[in-house]
């Protein structure tokens, strides 16, 4: 019996590369997404958002870790750009003064988010904790400027995912640091 030819012998060899490179990166990303389910992340959700990613699939938990809080920082970005959206439009003057703290703390929040990320590549792993934690309160800073003066459905939804997000690269983080 003849060889296959040559090219037919290159794309399966190419093919079965690509399965096992494929099988690879889900062992990677797949148990860090069950072990932060116990910190009240979707387990769906940590998956779809770490393979926004290419380079997860090779990463390990550090760098992980910095794609957890990159895509953190992507969310912020979307909130901030949302909220000054808001505050250009018709919106009340106790609305806006809200909108304008807020926008405020999340352009604060960016700036902490790429400390972090900084402290994560570091190796600087408490300290990279620290300015993810302090991610919840600065968004928990938006929520009281609307608490006090304005109309907290504008922004209610915004800051529910920024939260989330957050506690997404805590705890994809932490993990790390246990290690």
């Amino acid at each position: 019996m003849d060889s296959p030819p040559v090219p037919l012998a290159v794309f399966l060899l190419l093919l079965h590369q690509n399965l096992l490179s494929t099988a690879t990166a889900s062992s990677i990303v797949e148990p860090t997404c069950k072990q932060v389910v116990s910190k009240g992340i979707g387990f769906d959700f940590c998956v779809k958002t770490l393979r926004k990613d290419p380079k997860s699939s090779t990463a390990g938990a550090r760098g992980l870790a910095v794609i957890a809080t990159q895509q953190t920082k992507l969310e912020f970005i979307h909130v901030l750009n949302a909220i000054n959206k808001l505050l250009h439009g018709n919106v009340t003057d106790a609305d806006k003064k809200a909108l304008s703290d807020c926008a405020a703390v999340y352009e604060d929040s960016v700036e902490t988010i790429r400390e972090a990320i900084e402290l994560i590549i570091s190796g600087s792993d408490t300290d990279a904790l620290y300015y993810l934690s302090a991610l919840c309160d600065y968004v928990s800073t938006c929520d009281d400027a609307f608490g006090e003066m304005g109309d907290k459905l504008l922004v209610a939804k915004l800051d529910e995912d920024a939260r989330y997000f957050a506690s997404f690269a805590f705890a994809v983080t932490s993990l790390v640091s246990s290690h």
